[in-house]
């Protein structure tokens, strides 16, 4: 059992405790009480009293069935196939038990396994609803809509009534903009279950889907009224109200759900979202802040309080240290698991909000030195003393002054060059997002995404990002106005959130001709799942953009290129000298295009800097046309296995040169093995 099976375990304990000690009943007694929790999704109640049940009758299956339902219901996937096992023990044969215990396999990832369950269990009872809805959760996740379809189409032939079936199906068509079929199958869902409150949900949410706002809010107020407690439908019309732009009805609402939950992340969110839509950025900052001490996990909403508070606050704000320490907490965690691409990502978003930090300023000129950029981890030595006003320590004083004297001698001393002003941009790209509203979760959350993904390239100084803060209608809107501004390329991102788990769709294009580069997905779950897709998408960027540089200076037949190790160059490099301005995108796919006229020469790097490096050169033809300004395009280098993860990585065609995980091989792998789970089925999962 795992550490957060145990804890939820020993609530139930303590919980079972509180009922004994409240007076004895029988356990059919207990068991009418559980299911009349359980009918009103009361999860944690019924589990209390269902325990109590096998405790006074370990054989009593039925309890120990629904113990294993309820905690599927809150996420508990391994607690409920232990409690499942226990059902199983008495009524092997059950249908309803092997069904579910293909739900919690599916929930646990192991479709195979749940496959064959389901299977089965139609083999034996070919009419069999719950085995047809485990099917359609399959084809789901192979992203079959129209074999999900098929399934719940199924069930609902041999239950003309059934509630999942019609509701599932209605969503199923929303999400595929078949609305009009869509609102046949909620008018039958109305016929048979117009008092439900799920139902009145449910269909709002088709309605936002299809964008028929005054739809969606006529069924969550039903929905409310015939719930009073209803949390989710109040705040899929807090949601509701945002996107009819109706911002201080969202703030009340807010206000209401706060008050009754402060845990509450989207209320916390969206009341923020809707003081900044209203121009009160600095009650916006307030909100966000009070709503991260209570949901700190919340990423969307410390990622829009950092870009905001980036753009409004001084830095000497007081508040900056707090916020500036969750990072800092983040990166030892990343630094416990020997993760130092991760700790340097949070140790840098630390100094983003707070620059004069000086454990997080020394934490990461530590991981500088530890990859041999003895320069820049001097640069930031040398930050922190001229901030600390002469208090520093004896020790960090001698390094200093230690390694001053030892880089006395760098290549770029020797050529006369300062690093710190060189103009390494070499790259533009635009990004952009629809207005695509999200379906749940949180609003608004392509801008954010969007803005997100153009703040993770500060730092990457050989690549200009920009994001679009406005919308476009799509592809043709965004072509023009990159091609327009002269931008490499673009990229269009939308993001689609489900309860644990976010995926970032990414296109990218080429910004002269409008042909596609690529197409990628970035899915994540758990913790960090948000930076985890956008470090990602920034590799992916990184990982098509060719290394460029230029020639600074030449002294015969030996030159000195704006590249070195910070761009994870090596000796023995070889570029191509293309003439000044002469090249360009290829007009398809990764890459650079240019004549072959332009063509003047091959270098080799013969001894590498931390910023610049010195190379022999070999001009083409006759005459000498190489000067200083000319392109330098790398063509190929030695193999190399990790390095900066924050520079272009790829050669002249668009190949990556350096095998860069930058996540860790350990979280790689988690990613890898993790199944993506399509957004909608967290809704679908939920119909009972």
């Amino acid at each position: 059992m795992n550490k957060k099976a145990s804890v939820f375990s020993i609530g139930f304990i303590l919980a079972l405790c509180a009922v004994f000690a409240a007076g004895g009943r029988t356990p059919k007694e207990l068991y009418n009480q559980a299911l009349d929790f359980e009918d009103d999704e009361n999860w944690y109640d019924a589990s209390q009293y269902y325990l109590e049940v096998v405790a006074e009758n370990p054989a009593y299956s039925d309890a120990w069935f629904r113990l294993a339902n309820c905690c599927y219901r809150l996420g508990e996937y391994d607690l409920a196939f232990q409690y499942l096992e226990n059902a199983e023990r008495y009524e092997k044969s059950n249908s309803a038990i092997q069904n579910m215990k293909g739900m919690i396999l599916l929930a646990l990832g192991r479709i195979d396994e749940a496959r064959l369950i389901f299977n089965d269990v139609l083999k034996k009872y070919p009419n069999d609803i719950d085995a047809h809805f485990g099917l359609a959760e399959i084809e789901l996740y192979d992203g079959k809509y129209s074999g999900a379809e098929q399934q719940y189409t199924e069930a609902l032939k041999r239950q003309g009534s059934n509630r999942k079936a019609l509701l599932s199906l209605a969503l199923l068509c929303a999400e595929q903009r078949r609305y009009s079929q869509a609102e046949r199958y909620l008018r039958q869902a109305m016929q048979y279950y117009s008092g439900e409150p799920e139902v009145h949900y449910l269909a709002a949410i088709v309605y936002n889907m299809k964008g028929d706002y005054e739809s969606a809010e006529k069924h969550e107020r039903i929905a409310v009224e015939i719930k009073g407690n209803y949390e989710k439908a109040y705040e899929l019309l807090a949601h509701t109200l945002f996107l009819q732009r109706r911002y201080a009805d969202v703030i009340d609402l807010c206000d209401y759900l706060i008050l009754k939950n402060r845990t509450n992340n989207s209320a916390w969110y969206l009341k923020g979202l809707a003081q900044d839509k209203l121009g009160s950025t600095s009650d916006a900052i307030s909100t966000w802040a009070s709503g991260l001490q209570a949901c700190p996990q919340d990423e969307f909403m410390r990622m829009i309080l950092e870009l905001e508070v980036r753009k409004s606050l001084p830095l000497d704000d007081s508040r900056r240290p707090a916020w500036a320490a969750f990072h800092i907490d983040a990166a030892r965690q990343y630094d416990s698991r020997f993760d130092k691409s991760g700790s340097a990502y949070e140790y840098q978003r630390a100094l983003i909000l707070e620059p004069t930090n000086k454990e997080a300023r020394l934490a990461y000129a530590d991981i500088l030195e530890l990859n041999g950029m003895h320069e820049l981890y001097l640069r930031q030595l040398n930050f922190v003393r001229d901030n600390s006003d002469g208090n520093i320590s004896t020790s960090l004083s001698d390094t200093i002054e230690a390694y001053s004297s030892l880089l006395q001698s760098t290549m770029a001393k020797k050529w006369k060059v300062e690093p710190f002003y060189l103009d390494k941009t070499r790259w533009s790209i635009a990004i952009f997002y629809t207005d695509e509203p999200a379906m749940l979760n949180h609003a608004d959350s392509n801008r954010l995404t969007a803005l997100a993904a153009g703040d993770i390239f500060s730092g990457v100084a050989i690549t200009t990002v920009r994001t679009q803060v406005t919308p476009v209608s799509g592809y043709g809107e965004a072509f023009k106005n990159a091609r327009a501004s002269n931008f490499d390329y673009f990229v269009i991102l939308s993001m689609s959130e489900g309860v644990d788990d976010v995926t970032l769709s990414s296109v990218m294009y080429s910004g002269r001709t409008g042909a596609e580069i690529s197409k990628d997905r970035f899915y994540a779950t758990g913790n960090n799942r948000l930076s985890t897709v956008l470090r990602r998408f920034r590799n992916s960027i990184l990982g098509r953009l060719t290394v460029r540089g230029k020639i600074l200076k030449r002294n015969g037949k030996t030159v000195l290129i704006d590249l070195g190790r910070s761009e994870n160059i090596l000796k023995d490099a070889q570029f191509r000298i293309v003439r000044k301005g002469s090249v360009r995108t290829a007009d398809s796919g990764n890459g650079l295009s240019y004549r072959d006229d332009d063509v003047l020469g091959v270098l080799t790097v013969t001894d590498v800097g931390e910023e610049v490096s010195e190379a022999e050169i070999s001009y083409h033809g006759f005459y000498d046309r190489i000067n200083v300004d000319d392109e330098v395009i790398l063509v190929s280098q030695p193999s190399q296995s990790g390095g900066m993860d924050t520079v272009p990585n790829a050669d002249e065609s668009g190949n990556p040169v350096v095998s860069n995980e930058v996540l860790g091989n350990e979280l790689v792998a988690e990613i890898k093995k993790a199944v993506e789970r399509p957004p909608l089925l967290d809704i679908l999962r939920s119909i009972y």
